[in-house]
């Protein structure tokens, strides 16, 4: 008996991180499943939604006219009406279900009705999107209009695999290097514009394959909780469930490999037909999307920052600063560099279970270690170059750096 539950709670494990992963956030669960180190808490789906600023990329893409782009932008938002009312109706029913959960002290109560709520809001937001599609491309009706949609489609399936970015654990497999042009502003660039053709071109059938590997495994597990028998000990994460949920971790693994070998190849490319005062920018990008734990903004670098912004300081301070700078990011580029690289190996080896992550004693968390040991000593050379006075004006910069409401905003208009 032990034994099978300990087997559907590796099952139940399974399925929330699936949907988590699928929907790109924590599904709410009751406290018992704490056991099985899951943490889960009750925000929203709405990172599953197109965005205003997608639909308004969609209308570049097809060379809309000021009629077309008003049109579906009038069309968007009635589909995110309807979008963030199933997704109310969604939350509030898993809300709902968590607090019978916590009445009756059965976990294993939520299963059954979890299925049909999670799959009941799939097929909704699935329908939603075909629709929305449908009236953009009835819209579409120049030649050339027509001939572009298809762009859209893979601009799509990238936005897809970027929100759920952890369909695969794979570093870079999941970067879009069309948004990285974009906020690089290298699109003008003629050369560099008929690589990205090229590109999204070669990574859209993987793409495909991965999202309807995940999502197919989804609705299978979602299924299985669905039709459970009510004495079925192991709630529907039988051994046949469990192999196939360890295939399809398998195969997107494999998936996010080849996404990475595109990726890194193209992004090579891209660099390389770029003027030289923008390949330092366009290879920085790439490597805080690749590796964003390592290349986004460090603790000392924002701190650097911040004292940089002090209008009370004197020229020798600043003088100070820039060199202090300018060490910091020598020490720092031979550490990502060697860290970067373990989080590679660690992951082509498929070390740490089923996701290639470690457990704290990794060589990738052994330079971690040295980054932040890195990181501490230089905080500490910036602050003691400042007067108290100054000290009282900086802002606090704890913390890591990383605006998820600025993210956020990006899916569903909001």
């Amino acid at each position: 008996m032990h034994a099978t539950l300990q087997h559907a709670g590796r099952g139940v494990y399974s399925v929330c991180v699936l949907i988590g992963l699928l929907l790109g956030f924590a599904v709410p669960a009751a406290p018992a499943l704490a056991q099985f180190g899951m943490g889960m808490g009750a925000n929203d789906a709405m990172e599953l939604a197109i965005g205003r600023e997608a639909v308004n990329g969609y209308a570049d893409l097809l060379g809309f006219d000021e009629a077309q782009r008003e049109t579906a932008m009038m069309l968007h938002q009635e589909y995110l009406d309807q979008y963030k009312s199933a997704n109310d109706t969604f939350m509030d029913a898993m809300q709902k279900l968590q607090e019978e959960v916590s009445r009756s002290g059965d976990w294993r109560d939520m299963m059954k009705p979890m299925g049909t709520i999670a799959l009941g809001f799939f097929d909704r937001i699935e329908s939603l999107e075909k629709t929305f599609f449908s009236d953009l491309q009835m819209l579409a009706f120049e030649p050339e209009q027509e001939e572009a949609f298809v762009r859209v489609e893979r601009a799509r399936r990238r936005e897809r695999v970027g929100m759920a970015g952890q369909m695969s654990p794979i570093a870079g497999s999941t970067i879009n290097l069309h948004e990285i042009a974009r906020q690089v502003e290298v699109l003008g660039n003629d050369a560099a514009r008929e690589a990205l053709l090229a590109y999204e071109a070669e990574i859209d059938p993987v793409n495909k394959q991965l999202i309807e590997t995940s999502f197919s495994a989804m609705r299978d597990q979602m299924e299985r909780l669905k039709n459970m028998d009510e004495d079925d000990e192991s709630m529907g994460f039988d051994a046949e469930a469990m192999e196939k949920m360890q295939e399809m971790m398998g195969k997107m693994r494999d998936l996010g490999m080849q996404s990475k070998g595109i990726n890194a190849r193209y992004a090579r490319q891209v660099m390389q037909l770029l003027p030289a005062e923008r390949q330092s920018a366009w290879d920085l990008e790439v490597k805080r999307q690749t590796w964003p734990s390592v290349y986004r903004a460090s603790a000392a670098e924002r701190q650097m920052d911040a004292a940089a912004e002090l209008d009370s300081l004197t020229g020798e301070q600043r003088s100070s600063l820039e060199a202090i700078r300018q060490s910091y990011a020598r020490e720092a580029s031979a550490i990502n560099e060697r860290w970067s690289k373990a989080i590679d190996d660690q992951q082509a080896n498929a070390q740490g279970g089923w996701w290639g992550f470690g457990g704290g004693d990794s060589e990738a968390d052994e330079i971690e270690g040295e980054r932040d040991a890195l990181d501490e000593r230089f905080v500490e050379r910036v602050r003691s170059l400042l007067t108290a006075e100054q000290l009282e004006q900086m802002p606090e910069v704890s913390g890591s750096g990383f605006d998820a409401d600025a993210i956020l905003r990006q899916f569903g208009g909001g």
